[in-house]
This record gives structure tokens, C-alpha cells and sequence, in this order.
């Protein structure tokens, strides 16, 4: 595909170049001017392997006014055999690209365009085009297959963006946060039309990991004399106090400021403004003052016969009728939608490769009673004219919204009950319609009303049926219905989920859910009676992924339903919270505040409105395979959706009035010897840490708190580590590290590990090891990495020196033979002379 674009666009720059038909033919005779074209064919890549795609392509040397008809390509095998492709209509450029063959058989073949003519009228004057038949072109299938270069493998590191363009698969690791959706008491920070708030298309935090915080507002406990209670903290639980309400594009949120206490634009003279921050380290890419509220943004991927790719656009409301486009990077104004029909209406997002990826596509009712219409509007059209025959995209000026439509169509007005026409779209002139949109998907449209107008508090529940019926969201086709559904009178049911086929109403009375088949309209199996509780009859939430319906209630019970077979799945049941809520249990909000991504449900538990203030309420991250829990975090994130897009997940926390970005953050390993140098026979004391160096822990809090670094630790250990590092609680108690490899590189240039070892809490770690040769050692340090952290390594060397040789000891000479045997003999001779001598002396002192 991105050969057969590249070269259509060649063909382009051909057709620039050319004069056209119409130059061509300056003489007008009486018969038609005849007209030649050269035709072409192409066929790559050349040789090809058995079994592999050969893509054709077909082309005039020069384009006429209009499409050439009727081309085909023949192809002769090396048997003689021939196999036609076409006939083909040319684009405007007088090529067909994409044209696929499969050779199945070894050998030389040939290709060969036709081309059959064909009449065209310009400005009145008629011209034939003559016949024409491209040279036979040559191209060699052999047994073993070619090679191209292979994709860039995802990465096995920390990445950020841009994404390079040729990393095709990196693409699936890239998601982003519409704003499209609009959850009860917000204008924008919902993903989608549907409100599921699924992003199919980015992983999601696996723990507690945090990547920074920042303030949005004054928030927590105030001080003196504001006593310390549940109900004295800087407000944060109002749904009528704006808090953040992010749209992430490539990368980068975007949120409007608000005032700490709510006020109009007027009375306070304008508003804070919007701040683009980086979405992986919080820093801010840009400020614009501006009154202007944001609601959406979007990527456009467009292919024109100038140009193609993806262009990106941020959408404010100006005032009631007016959108404002501006560029997401710098924040500058580019152009206006005027006339909109409704500038806070949620919208859907194209997936559909055979379509305009990226277009945003919105729905709504207009006209007046009876004659009601379901409205498409088409954000391309909108922008490049219904045609698409635009040559460039370039948004400027003032640009009618109405250029957006693509289809609107009569809604029926009645409905046969108990023989009687029925009225589905409204009382009269002077009141609204009943039958509203009730689901929004990319393939139906759901209108849904509840039977006639009663009085007081029974005029949205108080009809013992409903109407239903089903549009085709692409075209406008009535799928299904009207039908009537007999319902328990007075009961509030409505529909809680749509996507993946289905629907589902709920009867909160009765907690009760019913599944349908949204393009047929007939309903799956039986109602299905939900696990709860009392409190679970106050008030509930639902959306749809993986197909599943997941239904959380205010008695903390979420129930998950298989929508193909209308049974439960699993339930998990309430938290137990003692006496820190008012009802033993952590209740889950609903009202648009969940998020889905890459198999987990994220749940806020808390509550809004009224005090008191709950202690450990959490963020919940929900298996939505088995209900079991992933991970959970301290704070209330309930006043609007965490959005989920690169793999981060962005939430606002009311405890503290913080944005929290959650992820997998980057990581860094040291290594270090007690000395450089030792002698053999001896160990080396090798040390080390591995830190978490998320752009978090370098602000000011944790840089002083934390002059060391923070710790990288277990996954087990994340959420109440975080919880200690940015929501001042207790450092836990048994927190545990990670686990460290170490290996060498000797001196003998093998490389082999030599143990395993694991950090503590201040992220050091240990290892004592003894060099079992000489030489030179180059040791290495690696983290694995875990759900928490990339990956890191550290290095560092010493050596091991030969031991100086031990210095002998000096021999004392032995006994000669004159020390051994003559000496001693003399001296005895000598005293027994002595002893004879004395005898004598004495004998002769004896004589008288």
C-alpha cells in the first residue's frame, strides 16, 4: 500500500507537468479530435517468490479531464495461460495502483495493459480518445522468496515521542484520548460517543507506578483554624467546580485552567487559559490565554491527489454556534466552524481501514415535529468538501458546518400499539421530542423513547413500554423497528452500554439488565438479575470491551455479563471499608468516571456531592477476564475519566487537587567496586542502586525529601510505595526491592553471570564475590525491568593482580664434624683433667 501510494504520487507530479487534454486539442474540425494516450504498465518488486505479492499498476503518461474506463492488465504465465485483471476505472491522476497478483508457479511471465478508448466531453466539445496497449513487461517468479527490510522490533526500553515514521509496528504502542465522549457535568475528557471510554489502542499501567504529579488547584487539608476534618478540605468533590478535563494527542495533554472558585468569563474579566503538558514527564509545552473552552481533538488521515498522510487539529468552542481549529503543537488558531448544531456533542472516531481513518463522525436530531431527521456529520467532509476532490487540505477563514453532512433521514414519526398510530417524536411543536438518541456506535445508531408525556416526576420513567428502533450509522438505513418493549411501569430503565454488537438497558429498580443485538434489535436470552445490594438500586454505570458488559453499582458490585450468551460472568464484590464510609462499604461512582484499556477496567471508587470525605477510597484496576483486582492506589478519581493513550494513564485526584500520570517509568542501575585494583585469593565488595528517575522524583518535593534518589521497588510494593513518595503516607513496612543480576566480562574475554542479588528500601544494593582468576574485570549490573520500570544497567571494572611471592626464610648452617665429635671430646678430656686436678690439690691438703 505505501509503494502504490508513492507511486500514484509520482504519477502526479507527471500529470503537473503534462499539458492537458484540453491544450492538447486547440483545433476543432468537424469530426472529434482524436486523441492518443500512451499507456504503461508497472509490476514490482521484480523477481518475486512463488506464493509472495506482486503489486501492478497501470497509467496513462498524461491524465485527461475525468477517469479513463475500462483498463485491464493481462498476464501470460509461463504456460501459455492468461489471467485478465480489471476493468478498472483510473483515478484522477490516469492511474489504478493496488493491484494484487499471487504467482503460484516458477517461471518467466509477461504483463501487458489495455486500454479500450473512450469519449469525453470538455466545455462542450467532444474528443475520442484513442484505443491504446502498453508494452509487454517482464518479470521472473522464482522458488525461494525475497526479503525486504524488516519492521524495527517494539521496544525493549523507555520511548517517547515522536515515533519514527517507518516503525510500523510501533504504531499499535500509540494511542490517544479524544475528548469526544462528554461525561455527565464536563464538556470534554471522555474518549468517545459510545461512553465506554475503551481505548482499544494503547496498553495501560499494569501498577501503581507514578510518573509526576502536578496541582490543578489549591487541594488537601487547609490549616489553622480550618479544623482537620472529612468535610474542610479546599474543595474537590463538587460536580459544579471544573477540575481537568484532558484530550492527549501524540503525546502531549491538553486541559483547560479553572479558577479555584467557579465563576462566568465575565465576571472575572476571562479564564485561566489551557496548558499543553508533556505527557510522560508533566513538563508544560506551551500556555495560551483564552477564553475558549476545549472539547475535542482529532487526527485526520487524508490522501489527496497532492498529498496525503495525517494532519491533527484541537477543537474549542467559541460560543454557541461556533468551533475554533487550532494546532495542537503550538496552540495557534488556524480556522472556524460556523453554524454548529451543537458544539459540545460527543462523536465517534472512523477505525475502518477502507475509510477515512481518524474522521470524526456526530449524530443528532433535527428539524421540527413530525418531521424529524437523524443527522451525520463528517469532520473530513467538513474540511476537504463532500467530493474529497480537493488537491489540498487547508482549513482558513470561516467554514460552514452544514459542508459536513453526509446523510440526514427521516425518523419515523409513529408506531402501531394496540392498533392506534402512536406519536414517537414528540407531543406537539412546542415540546421536545421523546425519542432521543439513546447509543451511539460506529456501525448502529440507537433511538430510544419512552411512550407518551405524563406529568411530574413520571415524565421520563412513568410508561409501561419504550420504543426502540435502529439506524445504520454509515448510511442512515433503518436496520430495525419501531418497536415496543413492554417495561415495569414507573422503572428506571435506560440504556447503560452499547459496542461490540450489542446493548444493554438496565433496570435500576430491579437491577436487572437485558442484552440485544444492535443490528437486528432482537433481544439475547432473559433478563439477567445483577448480584447486589440496597444501595446497589441507587444509582449504577455500565460499558462494553472484550465482549463483556460491565455493570458497577453506588453498592460496590461490578457485575460482568458475556453479551453473546446474556449470562454473568464474574462479580466482585464490595470493599469492605468499617466505619470509614457511611455505609461499611467503598461505593464505585459512575457517571463517566470509569476508563478501559488493555484488559482492565479502572473503577474510582467515592462519592461526590455531600461529606463526608472517604478515607481510603481507591483507584481500582479490574481483570476484566476473571473481575479479579490488578492493582489498586489510594485517592478519589471520581470527578471525570482517567484518559489512557501511550500506555499512561492521566487521573485527578480530589485528595489533593493533583493530576497523577500512572506508567511504566524509566530506571537507573550503578555499580561499583571498594577498589580498583586487588590481589588474587581476594574478594571484591561490589555495590550498587537502581532508582527510579521518573520526571516525579526529580521535583521539588521528592528532590528534597529523596536527595539520594527513590528507590525502584517491587511491583507487590509499588502502590503503598507511591502512596509514601507523593501522597504522604507512611513508608510501609515491608517494602521490598528489586532483584538485580550481576555478571563479568574476565580476562580471558568470557562473559558469565556470577549471582543475583536484591535492593533495599533506599534501592542499594550488595554483593560480595571472589575472582577466581587474574586480570582485568569488567562487571555488569542489570534490572531486568519489571511492570514498574524499564529496564537499566550499570558497569564498572577493577583488576586482579598476581600476589607479590613470599620471602624465604635464611637457613642457620648445621654442625661440622669437628662441632659434632672432636670438640666435644676435647672438652671432656679438659674436665676431667680439671676434676683429676682437684682431687689432687685436695689429697695433698689432707697430709700431716
Amino acid at each position: 500500500m505505501q509503494k502504490t501510494k508513492t507511486f500514484l504520487a509520482m504519477i502526479l507530479l507527471v500529470a503537473l507537468l503534462v499539458p492537458t487534454v484540453c491544450q492538447l486539442a486547440s483545433v476543432v474540425s468537424a469530426e472529434n479530435p482524436k486523441i492518443p494516450i500512451y499507456l504503461e504498465v508497472h509490476a514490482e518488486p521484480n523477481p518475486v517468490g512463488i506464493g509472495q505479492d506482486l503489486y501492478l499498476s497501470l497509467f496513462s503518461t498524461k491524465p485527461i479531464p475525468g477517469t479513463f474506463k475500462e483498463m485491464s492488465i493481462v498476464i501470460v504465465k509461463p504456460d501459455g495461460r492468461n489471467e485478465t485483471f480489471g476493468p478498472y476505472d483510473s483515478d484522477t491522476t490516469g492511474g489504478v495502483g493496488g493491484i494484487v497478483f499471487v504467482p503460484q508457479v516458477e517461471g518467466n511471465y509477461t504483463a501487458q495493459a489495455f486500454y479500450k478508448g473512450q469519449t469525453i466531453r470538455v466545455s462542450g466539445v467532444d474528443y475520442d480518445i484513442q484505443p491504446a496497449m502498453s508494452k509487454a513487461v517482464n518479470f521472473t517468479v522464482q522458488t525461494d522468496p525475497i526479503s525486504s527490510t524488516p519492521f524495527v522490533p517494539l521496544p525493549t526500553e523507555y520511548w517517547s515521542r515522536p515515533i519514527y515514521s517507518t516503525n510500523f509496528a510501533w504504531s499499535k504502542l500509540g494511542g490517544n484520548w479524544w475528548g469526544l465522549g462528554k461525561p455527565s457535568f464536563t464538556d470534554t475528557g471522555g474518549y468517545d460517543a459510545t461512553g465506554n471510554n475503551f481505548n482499544p489502542y494503547s496498553q495501560a499501567p499494569n501498577t501503581g507506578h507514578i510518573m509526576w504529579v502536578k496541582p490543578t488547584a489549591f487541594g488537601g487539608q487547609v490549616g489553622g483554624p480550618i479544623s482537620g476534618d472529612q468535610e474542610s478540605q479546599y474543595t474537590s468533590t463538587s460536580i459544579l467546580y471544573r477540575q481537568f478535563e484532558p484530550i492527549i494527542l501524540n503525546g502531549i495533554i491538553y486541559y483547560k485552567l479553572y479558577p479555584n472558585t467557579p465563576t462566568t468569563v465575565t465576571s472575572a474579566g476571562g479564564t485561566p487559559g489551557w496548558d499543553a503538558v508533556d505527557l510522560r514527564t508533566g513538563e508544560l509545552v506551551w500556555h495560551k490565554d483564552t477564553n475558549d473552552t476545549l472539547v475535542f481533538g482529532w487526527n485526520m488521515q487524508f490522501h489527496t491527489v497532492q498529498e496525503y498522510g495525517t494532519q491533527a487539529y484541537l477543537v474549542a468552542i467559541a460560543n454557541s454556534t461556533t468551533w475554533k481549529l487550532y494546532d495542537p503543537l503550538t496552540g495557534y488558531y488556524i480556522a472556524s466552524i460556523t453554524g454548529v448544531q451543537s458544539t459540545t456533542a460527543p462523536g465517534l472516531v472512523e477505525t475502518d481501514d477502507d475509510n477515512t481513518q481518524g474522521a470524526v463522525y456526530m449524530y443528532y436530531i433535527n428539524g421540527t415535529y413530525p418531521n424529524l431527521s437523524l443527522t451525520m456529520w463528517n469532520s473530513t467532509h467538513c474540511l476537504s468538501g463532500t467530493t474529497g476532490s480537493a488537491s489540498t487540505i487547508r482549513p482558513t477563514g470561516n467554514i460552514p458546518f452544514s459542508r459536513g453532512i453526509e446523510w440526514s433521514v427521516p425518523i419515523p414519526s409513529t408506531i402501531k400499539i394496540d392498533g392506534k398510530d402512536v406519536n414517537i417524536t414528540g407531543p406537539d411543536t412546542n415540546k421536545n421530542p421523546l425519542l432521543t438518541i439513546a447509543a451511539r456506535t460506529n456501525d448502529v445508531i440507537v433511538l430510544r423513547s419512552h411512550g407518551q408525556e405524563l406529568p411530574m416526576f413520571t415524565d421520563q420513567f412513568g410508561t409501561e413500554y419504550s420504543i426502540e428502533l435502529g439506524i445504520g450509522a454509515k448510511n442512515g438505513t433503518l436496520l430495525w423497528g419501531p418497536v415496543r418493549r413492554d417495561t415495569q411501569q414507573y422503572n428506571e430503565i435506560t440504556v447503560v452500554a452499547a459496542g461490540d454488537g450489542y446493548y444493554v438497558t438496565h433496570d435500576k429498580d430491579l437491577n436487572i439488565a437485558y442484552v440485544y443485538n444492535i443490528q437486528t434489535g432482537k433481544q439475547i436470552g432473559k433478563g439477567i438479575s445483577l448480584e447486589g445490594n440496597s444501595l446497589s438500586t441507587l444509582s449504577r454505570g455500565g460499558a462494553i470491551a472484550y465482549g463483556k458488559c460491565y455493570i458497577w453499582d453506588f453498592g460496590g458490585y461490578v457485575n460482568a455479563i458475556d453479551l453473546a450468551t446474556a449470562t454473568v460472568n464474574w462479580t466482585l464484590t464490595p470493599r469492605s471499608a468499617g466505619y470509614d464510609t457511611p455505609y461499611g462499604i467503598y461505593p464505585y461512582w459512575h457517571f463517566g468516571s470509569h476508563s478501559i484499556a488493555d484488559g482492565k477496567l479502572f473503577l474510582s471508587e467515592g462519592r461526590m456531592y455531600d461529606p463526608p470525605l472517604f478515607t481510603n477510597a481507591r483507584k481500582m484496576a479490574i481483570d476484566v477476564n476473571d473481575g479479579s483486582v490488578v492493582w489498586s492506589i489510594l485517592g478519589t478519581y471520581a470527578r471525570e475519566p482517567s484518559a489512557i493513550a501511550d500506555g499512561y494513564m492521566v487521573g485527578w485526584n480530589s485528595y489533593d487537587a493533583q493530576i497523577y500520570t500512572f506508567g511504566k517509568g524509566p530506571s537507573q542501575t550503578t555499580i561499583n567496586t571498594n577498589t580498583g585494583v586487588v590481589t588474587s585469593g581476594s574478594s571484591v565488595l561490589l555495590t550498587g542502586t537502581v532508582t527510579d528517575i521518573s520526571a516525579g522524583t526529580r521535583d521539588a518535593d521528592r528532590s528534597a525529601r529523596f536527595p539520594n534518589g527513590v528507590a525502584a521497588v517491587s511491583d507487590e510494593s509499588q502502590s503503598a510505595w507511591m502512596e509514601y513518595v507523593y501522597m504522604q503516607q507512611p513508608m510501609p513496612k515491608n517494602v521490598t526491592g528489586v532483584t538485580v543480576e550481576l555478571s563479568i566480562l574476565d580476562s580471558n574475554n568470557n562473559y558469565r553471570p556470577i549471582g543475583k542479588t536484591t535492593t533495599d528500601e533506599t534501592g542499594f544494593f550488595s554483593y560480595n564475590w571472589k575472582p577466581d582468576i587474574e586480570g582485568k574485570f569488567t562487571v555488569y549490573a542489570r534490572f531486568e525491568g519489571s511492570e514498574s520500570y524499564w529496564p537499566s544497567n550499570g558497569r564498572t571494572a577493577f583488576a586482579v593482580d598476581e600476589a607479590a611471592p613470599t620471602q624465604a626464610p635464611t637457613e642457620t648452617p648445621g654442625p661440622g664434624i669437628a662441632d659434632t665429635y672432636f670438640l666435644p671430646a676435647v672438652a671432656a678430656i679438659i674436665i676431667a683433667i680439671i676434676i683429676i686436678g682437684v682431687l689432687i690439690m685436695i689429697m695433698l691438703r689432707k697430709r700431716p
